[in-house]
């Protein structure tokens, strides 16, 4: 390969890096979808998790990174076929058809 071409390879790869590094610090921050943010260690009642864990906090599904954790609430659906309803559980909600309510439905839509 060409000192060119070994030159732009390692320019795209550290562009990669940059790019996926500031998306990463944007997505990290606190949004209206987050419910609750942490920087720091990742712990919670205790129990330390690593980087990439999952863990719930209540009905709040929690993410651990190296910068501590965020947790979301469920999701709430807003559209689903007439033939289908939501029902409420302990931890959020499900669609389920009318006449058939042990069958899960795809729910058209989803807010949270």
């Amino acid at each position: 390969m060409s000192e060119l071409a070994n030159n732009f390879q390692h320019f795209s790869l550290l562009l990669v890096f940059a790019l996926s590094f500031t998306l990463v610090l944007l997505c990290s921050e606190t949004s209206d979808a987050s419910l609750y943010r942490r920087k720091g260690i990742c712990s919670y009642k205790g129990k330390f998790f690593k980087p990439g864990d999952t863990f719930r906090r209540g009905c709040d599904k929690c993410f651990c990174h190296e910068f501590g954790f965020y947790c979301y609430s469920p999701m709430k659906p807003t559209s689903w076929p007439k033939k289908c309803h939501q029902v409420q559980t302990d931890c959020g909600y499900v669609v389920v058809y009318k006449e058939n309510p042990l069958v899960v439905c795809r729910a058209y839509s989803w807010i949270g």
